[in-house]
Order: C-alpha cells, then structure tokens, then sequence
C-alpha cells in the first residue's frame, strides 16, 4: 500500500500557508519531499484572491485591515474567498505519475473530489460533484477545488465550509451590495451551504478530518501516516515567507480598469 505522509499542522496565517503550499509543491517537483496529504486552517481570517485576480478589484482592502483579517493570493487559479478560523482546507501534494496524468484535467478533478463527496456522506450529508471543480448539496455549493502543478508533480487544494460567517464575508469581498440585508443573505444562502446549515450543528473538526483521510485512504488505496516538514521544507519555507508577506506577491496582478 502506498504511503502519504499526513501534515496536520495548527492554524497558520495566511502568508504562512501560501508560503507552505510554493514550498511542497516545488519541492515535490524535484522529487525531494514524500507525496503529502495536507489539512489547512488559517488565524486570523483571510481573504484569498485567486492567483490570476487583482486585489483592489475583489476585496474590500479598509474593511479588512481594520478588522484583522489578512489579505493574500493563492498559487492556484479561481475566485477570491474568505476563510475564517472555522473553516477547513486541505490539500494532496504529489507525483503526476501517481494518477497517471501529465495535466491536471477535469477527469482528474473529479476523481479528487469524489473522497470529500465519501466523506460528506459518512457525515449524513448527500453530496455531489459539479463539473467542472465544485461539491454541491441540492444545489448549493460546499466545496470548491483547484490546483497547479510543477515538474512532474501536482498540487490539488479543496476547502470544506463548516460554519459561514456571510456577513463578514459579504463586507470582505467586492459584491455589489455595500449594505447586508436580509434578502442578499437568503441570496447567499440559495448558492452556498455549509455543514452547520445541513446539519444543524457543525461537527467537531476532528470528526470531519477522520471522514476525510478515511476516504482518502478507500479511495486511492493509500496510508496517511502522520509526519512532519522535513529539515530542506523548513529551511526553504523560512527563505520564501517574507515574499509571500510582501505586496509585490500580494499585489502582483493590476487591476483591468482604472475606477479614479
């Protein structure tokens, strides 16, 4: 049976986590780190931009600075998303040759999306895909995904809402409404869910772990075993933070239009 190492690490800041993600990935790459299965939370907040996105155009920079929620950019593509101490991530760092593919391709999204479906069953909540990359439950979207690769390594990323703050979230982002109101929650809340809305009560966060890496373990015949960065991770992770703490990360992409 093949094995992952499993990284369960405490919640990291945003800048952190991003660094963490470039490190395994590159790493991976040059075939010097073991294939990873990751758990990611973030504290304090943060609002993640996608990799290709302007800051200034999907985020609502004031609102954030002053209420201690951080602002950063993924490695990976898709929409801006705000992610709290409640949520959770996670994420499978290796070898292209182990699901046989040269690019990451809609096939492959599905097949890394089907464990989370298994997991959210077990949690007796009816999942199911939506192509081409999100995790659905009567419509409403649970979970989305995205990846990048390097070399001959992939690296696939999904979140799992398990509370959803929509105020906050709403004040974070650039939606069109400058003021929440009752009915642009109920609006939220006919496109997204979450697993206390489901459920009634969100689920301790170790139970949502051990649904997730027992599914991923059926699903792709592997062992998860618990591990930890190696000493060439940690060097290269303490050489690369300050870069992804800086804005000429943060604020790589400009914005498409000048609103002056």
């Amino acid at each position: 049976m093949k094995q992952f190492r499993l990284l369960d690490m405490p919640p990291m800041t945003a800048a952190e986590n991003m660094t963490l993600d470039d490190v395994l990935l590159e790493l991976k790459g040059e075939g010097k780190t073991p294939d990873s299965f990751r758990f990611l939370q973030f504290s304090p907040p943060a609002v993640l931009v996608g990799h290709h996105q302007s800051v200034s155009e999907e985020v609502r920079v004031e609102y954030c600075k002053a209420n201690d929620i951080q602002i950063n950019r993924r490695i990976t593509g898709g929409g801006a998303i705000f992610f709290d101490e409640s949520q959770l991530g996670w994420e499978v760092i290796c070898d292209k040759r182990f699901f046989n593919v040269n690019v990451i391709t809609d096939k492959l999204f599905r097949r890394l999306c089907d464990p989370v479906i298994s997991a959210l069953n077990r949690l007796c909540v009816n999942a199911v895909f939506r192509p081409r990359n999100d995790i659905e439950i009567n419509g409403r979207k649970i979970s989305g995904t995205g990846g990048t690769e390097s070399y001959g390594a992939l690296l696939f990323q999904g979140t799992m809402l398990v509370d959803f703050d929509v105020d906050t979230m709403q004040k974070c982002l650039q939606v069109p409404v400058e003021k929440l109101r009752e009915k642009e929650i109920d609006s939220v809340k006919q496109r997204v869910t979450c697993l206390k809305w489901e459920l009634g009560v969100a689920p301790a966060l170790e139970e949502i772990k051990d649904a997730i890496r027992n599914s991923f373990e059926r699903h792709f015949k592997i062992r998860l075993e618990p591990g930890d960065l190696t000493d060439e991770e940690k060097g290269l992770f303490e050489k690369k933070l300050s870069y992804y703490k800086s804005n000429k990360w943060i604020d790589m992409v400009e914005p498409k239009f000048n609103n002056q």
